[in-house]
């Protein structure tokens, strides 16, 4: 992701949405500024494009929202806290793999299915959004468990060398999120990503 910092201060949601219909609008809202961030990206992101999207009017977003950074930090803390949950479950699975083979293609899957749900809009949160330091904070933290766990994986079938642990998710993930696009402009299938990048990583392990 971008280590861009915003230039504005307000960074956080003015007020929670308690009731049902308020988390639809807030729910809205934020569906439609990623919705917007996919097709277009963060130069077209603005509050009146949002609220236009999400069928809400301009007063009704900015009761919840003083800015689009606001729900950009939404948007962002989503994608971490997916990330994480991810980490820990790939965390739980490292302990039985029974060769590198399978360290490569356990770190392939989690970041695949990570980032296929949207593959554009990944992309864009990756190369272009400006996120605050504790989005840093947390994206760094996720990339060392990561390069951690990996790691210790690897040591247990004889490749002792977090070098080639770092190469590994650090590869997968940036190309994991620059998501390839076919010819026709659509992003390529979730099988073809991971069979591709696998046997890419696979090649470099072996050599």
């Amino acid at each position: 992701m971008s280590g861009k910092q915003p230039k504005k201060v307000t960074k956080r949601p003015i007020r929670q949405a308690k009731q049902q219909r308020s988390k639809a609008t807030v729910d809205a809202i934020v569906q439609a500024a990623a919705q917007i961030l996919s097709a277009s990206g963060w130069s077209a992101l603005n509050t009146n494009a949002v609220a236009t999207r999400a069928g809400v009017s301009i007063g009704s977003l900015y009761e919840y929202f003083p800015d689009k950074q606001a729900i950009l930090t939404v948007i962002v803390d989503e994608h971490l806290a997916a990330g994480e949950a991810k980490l820990a479950e790939g965390m739980r699975a490292m302990s039985g793999i029974k060769s590198m083979d399978e360290v490569v293609e356990a770190v392939v899957s989690g970041f695949v299915h990570l980032h296929q749900e949207d593959p554009r809009l990944h992309r864009v949160l990756s190369s272009e959004v400006p996120l605050w330091f504790e989005q840093q904070r947390r994206v760094a933290g996720l990339r060392s468990q990561i390069v951690g766990g990996v790691a210790v994986a690897l040591s247990k079938h004889g490749c002792d060398n977090e070098i080639k642990a770092t190469l590994l998710v650090d590869t997968a993930d940036a190309l994991t999120h620059k998501w390839f696009i076919d010819k026709a402009g659509l992003p390529a299938p979730a099988e073809v990503m991971a069979k591709e990048l696998s046997k890419m990583l696979k090649g470099y392990l072996s050599a």
